[in-house]
């Protein structure tokens, strides 16, 4: 790990640095990303309590945050949105941020609408919310998205339908430096192929075994983790942290 003032960052490339923030599975996720060469920050994930793991760290961190990447609308992954809105209103942000997400995940949009409609004239900062199918470049950043094989969520309460689940790559520098972010899944073949060559992986472990479709095991993700230069297994149940 490489320390950098009052933080301690899980690891550091050519043009990342990379710090799991919080990572429980049914808890929280988030995870602060920041570009070597500009100091811009990118956030993958916001669950519950982001401002309480944001708050120990320099200001400049959270204040350089440009982009939110969000995988899905799990609660454990966006269930602080709402929360980091409004500390960033109330902290005077001035600059765009902009939240990224795959399409239509309903949860986000209505805290969005909500968090506008809430405070209206006193937002003094731009919100852009960019659905990606694909590919996007924000920042000389590259932000690519790949669909995973995740559970989908309640739906008015009576029955179980898919919802919008993604990973992250994230490209940057002459050479290309790539951090993958699994975001929830199960097994899939394609998935080796993502994470293959890769700087940098985070891949979640859910399980200590195989128990679930829509999950990683702790075994499945290390053999997976094996595809890249460097990886990291997060996502882990309470009871595995104990």
């Amino acid at each position: 790990m490489v320390s950098s003032k009052n933080i301690t960052w899980d690891w550091q490339g050519r043009n990342f640095y990379v710090k799991v923030l919080h990572s429980l599975a049914g808890v929280a996720t988030q995870i602060l990303v920041r570009n070597k060469d500009n100091n811009r920050c990118v956030l993958m994930d916001v669950g519950d309590g982001i401002i309480r793991d944001l708050l120990p760290l320099q200001s400049d961190l959270y204040n350089n945050i440009h982009t939110i990447l969000i995988t899905h609308g799990h609660f454990d992954h966006m269930g602080g949105l709402f929360s980091l809105l409004g500390f960033f209103r109330m902290i005077g942000r001035r600059s765009k941020l902009t939240i990224v997400c795959p399409k239509d995940v309903v949860e986000i949009k209505g805290i969005i609408q909500l968090f506008k409609k809430s405070y209206r004239d006193s937002i003094l900062y731009e919100i852009e919310l960019l659905e990606i199918s694909r590919e996007l470049v924000i920042e000389e950043l590259k932000i690519e998205a790949f669909q995973v094989q995740h559970r989908g969520s309640l739906v008015d309460g009576s029955e179980l339908s898919s919802i919008p689940a993604v990973g992250f790559i994230l490209s940057a520098g002459k050479d290309g430096e790539k951090i993958v972010y699994t975001g929830d899944t199960g097994y899939f073949e394609k998935l080796k192929d993502y994470i293959s060559n890769a700087d940098f992986a985070l891949i979640e472990g859910t399980h200590k075994d195989k128990t679930s479709s829509y999950h990683l095991s702790i075994q499945e993700a290390e053999k997976l983790g094996k595809n890249a230069k460097q990886y990291l297994i997060i996502h882990k149940t309470p009871s595995l942290e104990r």
